[in-house]
């Protein structure tokens, strides 16, 4: 008997013979036996009595006593008094044996007719995969049945009492039941009769009113948030956030009372903003839809147990909104706020609702003092090679109450974060108490480096305490959040629509101190630096604009809605000392960019044709002057760096190209200082003959002799980490 429960196992398992020594099956083989035993914890007993005769040959007793356990073998009713004449105990009698016989072989066609179905399984995915998109019914196709358990009644799905559940009306119901049943899928759901559509429609909302947390959970599914962001949801309009960090509380033992957060700052209130999801169907998606997710069915190996028992109306759902998930990541960032309901062409997502970057560039410098770093660092910018020092500075001008708070996280891009451990690496990696990377400030155990994905390309940084950056967001109303309806030219065509709401939120900057003209770094929250951001988040322009606002936002893109040829001659609601970027969208009906006494420009008139860009500087007075222009499709070659008269050095922080000045006496470039190993660099003469630049071969460069740079001479060199090799000259 014991050797046919191991000719069982080994079927089951697809063995020919157990390995030597002690039996330790896979989690996987363990699950194997458990569902061809239809007993749990088979497999633990079984290899614990394998592994127990392996010590003990002489062990019927155990093995029967094991089996009668487990119900394999005979009733207690057959089984001779122990000790009976001509019985040996532990031993199975005939009839014994004939009935274990039949339980195991019964079982091991069982496994034998799994296999078979387990086998058909790469077909059928590769049939489905083949199903014809047209309006003829797919063809016969058996799906993978590794789902012997899943259950429904006669007239639901999944023998739940739901209406989205049901089989009447709905053939994508019946074909889901047909591919976890085993039957040929032969259910068809012609999606071009208003019917159908009608019923999947009425389907969503009886699913959002019976599901709406989980339906709400959809919403964001895939919506990562930013790191140590929370989520607020039940916000129908404003929120105005009622727990704000006030600074340190404790102190050490003392006689009397001493409150000592006396700093309170104001409260923000967050308003969430509406957001729309028009799409449309063309011809066959839905149809497309539903194979996909019959597909998902013959896969899955869903079970009774499972708790995901994905409805096609969760399906629909889910696809459409993974497209939105990715542009919420976006906006979340980099939105910038803009309405403008009476449109006559879609707007952009950017435009959704004002991202974090967007807030703290709103509050700058009006609920917030920013550092101003142009008296350390160029343009008060960070570089490859001083960002270590960068951040320090950043620390070191924190309030000290502030810079010693627990939980305080420093955020920037990703690339910046990664030249941080570069820089550091540069300047402290031959230090014997080196570490290596580290996710907080140096000597700052409390203040941890947070890199922020929608930061890419900003220069933008800034210092909060943890928890005052939130989402706000809603729940879909009763109606349905996703509705589709018959529509288009193309009759087959169906149109799809739907609602939410979602803004991001910081809930407190600081505020100015009663009694003082300005803001004071002691009343924040909030601390940044004050370089350019969003210069490539735009806000439209209405049609014909010929004054464009810059009320809501620097970054303006221009043409797209115009109906005839528009000239700008002025723009309004400008910050003194802020730059202007236009850019240009339209190709019917462009905007041309006027020079006159409000638009001082250097080149003349500028057409703003599809990817033009026009940078200008605000002024006093309400004027505005041209700081560059380039047309779409140019390259964006930088502005070389005019080297100082006489100069004897060039300096790789301010660029990798260099133009040298008139000269009042001989010069000699001796190097070029904070140079990177494998970068190029570039030195071309502008200042004429007399008293011309001049590089030797010797010192820091090594060339194929020495070179004048007069008007027009260039010579380009490589640092290969202690020279600047000649790479080319003319």
């Amino acid at each position: 008997m014991w050797k046919k429960l191991k000719a069982f196992v080994l079927v089951t398992l697809g063995k020919s013979a157990f390995a030597e020594g002690k039996l330790n099956l896979s989690d996987e083989d363990q699950q194997k036996l458990d569902a061809a035993a239809k007993q749990e914890g088979f497999a633990a007993k079984f290899m614990a009595k394998y592994n127990d005769e392996l010590e003990a040959e002489n062990a019927s007793a155990e093995i029967e006593a094991f089996m009668k356990e487990q119900g394999i073998g005979t009733s207690a009713s057959s089984q001779q008094d122990q000790g009976g004449e001509g019985d040996d105990a532990g031993e199975l009698n005939t009839e014994d044996e004939a009935t274990l016989s039949a339980r195991v072989n019964a079982l091991m066609g069982e496994v034998t007719k799994l296999k078979a179905v387990n086998k058909q399984q790469e077909g059928n995915i590769a049939a489905l995969e083949k199903l014809p998109d047209a309006d003829e019914a797919p063809e016969t196709v058996k799906a993978n049945l590794n789902q012997l358990n899943v259950k429904h009644s006669k007239t639901h799905l999944f023998a739940t009492a739901n209406s989205y559940d049901a089989f009447v009306g709905r053939p994508w119901n019946e074909a889901a039941k047909q591919a976890m049943s085993g039957a040929p899928i032969t259910a068809a759901t012609n999606w071009t009769e208003t019917a159908n559509i009608d019923k999947l429609n009425s389907d969503i909302q009886d699913y959002f009113r019976k599901h709406s947390d989980e339906i709400h959970d959809l919403m964001l599914d895939g919506y990562e948030l930013p790191k140590y962001v929370e989520m607020i949801s039940g916000v129908s309009d404003e929120y105005t956030h009622n727990q704000i960090i006030t600074g340190e509380i404790t102190q050490s033992l003392k006689s009397k009372f001493l409150p000592k957060n006396k700093v309170k700052f104001e409260a923000e209130k967050g308003k969430v903003r509406d957001i729309q999801i028009d799409m449309l169907f063309e011809g066959y998606e839905l149809k497309k839809l539903e194979k996909s997710y019959l597909k998902r069915f013959s896969q899955l190996g869903i079970t009774d147990s499972n708790p995901h028992k994905e409805r096609f109306v969760m399906y629909v759902v889910k696809h459409i909104m993974r497209r939105a998930r990715k542009e919420d990541k976006i906006v979340t960032g980099r939105g910038v706020y803009f309405a403008d309901p009476n449109r006559e062409t879609p707007a952009s997502f950017i435009n959704n609702f004002d991202g974090f970057l967007k807030l703290y560039l709103d509050a700058r410098g009006v609920k917030y003092r920013p550092f101003d770093l142009s008296n350390k660092f160029v343009n008060g910018k960070p570089t490859k090679l001083n960002i270590y020092n960068y951040v320090n500075e950043m620390v070191d001008r924190l309030p000290y109450e502030f810079r010693i708070q627990p939980d305080l996280i420093f955020k920037m891009s990703p690339y910046w974060l990664g030249m941080y451990h570069d820089d550091r690496e540069r300047i402290k990696g031959g230090n014997t108490d080196y570490t290596g990377k580290s996710t907080y400030v140096d000597n700052y155990s409390n203040i941890e480096l947070v890199p922020y994905d929608q930061m890419e390309g900003e220069d933008f940084m800034y210092i909060i305490p943890k928890g005052i950056e939130f989402m706000l967001t809603d729940k879909p109303g009763e109606d349905g959040f996703i509705q589709f309806q018959k529509g288009g030219d193309n009759p087959r065509n169906m149109k799809a629509f739907g609602d939410y709401k979602l803004s991001a939120f910081v809930a407190a900057f600081g505020r100015k101190e009663y009694g003082k003209n300005a803001l004071d770094y002691d009343n924040q929250l909030v601390f940044s630096n004050d370089v350019e951001v969003l210069t490539t988040s735009y806000v439209p322009v209405s049609a014909n604009n010929a004054t464009p606002s810059l009320e809501h936002h620097h970054s303006l893109i221009i043409g797209d809605n115009n109906t005839a040829a528009t000239n700008i001659t002025n723009l309004t609601n400008a910050t003194v000392g802020k730059r202007v970027y236009m850019l240009g969208n339209g190709t019917d009906y462009l905007s041309t960019v006027k020079n006159n006494t409000n638009i001082i420009l250097a080149d003349g008139d500028f057409v703003l044709e599809k990817g033009n860009l026009l940078v200008l500087q605000a002024l006093e007075g309400g004027k505005f002057i041209e700081i560059s222009r380039k047309e779409g499709g140019a390259i964006d070659v930088p502005d070389p760096v005019t080297l100082a008269p006489n100069t004897t050095t060039a300096d790789a922080e301010l660029g990798t190209e260099f133009i040298t000045s008139e000269n009042t006496q001989a010069t000699a470039l001796t190097t070029i200082e904070n140079a990177i190993a494998g970068e190029r660099y570039t030195i071309t003469g502008g200042g004429g003959t007399p008293n011309a630049t001049t590089i030797a071969n010797a010192g820091n460069f090594f060339l194929t002799g020495a070179i004048t740079l007069t008007d027009g001479v260039f010579i380009t060199v490589e640092y290969n980490g202690s020279k600047f090799v000649e790479i080319a000259r003319g």
